[in-house]
């Protein structure tokens, strides 16, 4: 993972503890790093690690902390240094999933050892798409995407129901259904 995901990570923590509790978590998943530089590609091990001291210290199991952080992601994306590139995207949180292929493709100049998800809709309703997840990543990073698809129709002052369906089309690692008010 670059270090911006770590990063986010850190800000959520001491926004929603303190810094004393960041500290003290990085003790717990072995992470010597109280920082992380942006642009540097990170042992997902690390991420790991820290969601699992995450979960410890908040006896809270791993789906809820994932999906809490995929929420905070898209805030802290929209408030980094790509929220021009991220609002060139998309008006509407629909049109924003439908692009995130493209928003990774553009990301990859900048970020040269990217590995980004993406994401295949394959069905589209009225008030509801099918979508399909897939990463190189053996990481279980369903319910953050969970987060990261509910960040985004937050982030457009919409809401959404989603739920993971069970996956009959092969290779992906994970099939959404996401509800939304027409």
């Amino acid at each position: 993972m670059y270090g911006m995901v770590n990063d986010a990570i850190r800000k959520m923590v001491i926004e929603l503890f303190d810094e004393d509790t960041w500290e003290d978590l990085c003790v717990k998943a072995k992470n010597e790093e109280l920082s992380f530089e942006l642009f540097k590609q990170y042992d997902d091990a690390i991420t790991l690690n820290l969601v699992v001291a995450i979960c410890e210290a908040t006896q809270k199991d791993a789906p809820e902390i994932l999906e809490s952080f995929g929420e905070y992601w898209i805030g802290y994306a929209f408030e980094s240094e790509y929220r021009d590139l991220l609002g060139s995207f998309a008006t509407d949180p629909i049109e924003l999933i439908k692009s995130l292929n493209n928003l990774h493709d553009r990301l990859e100049m900048s970020f040269d050892q990217l590995k980004p998800p993406s994401f295949d809709i394959v069905e589209e309703r009225e008030s509801s798409i099918i979508v399909n997840y897939y990463t190189e990543r053996d990481m279980p990073l369903e319910y953050f995407v969970v987060g990261l698809m509910k960040g985004i129709f937050k982030h457009f002052k919409r809401s959404c129901d989603l739920e993971i369906i069970e996956n009959t089309l092969g290779d992906a690692k994970a099939t959404f259904e996401l509800r939304y008010d027409g």
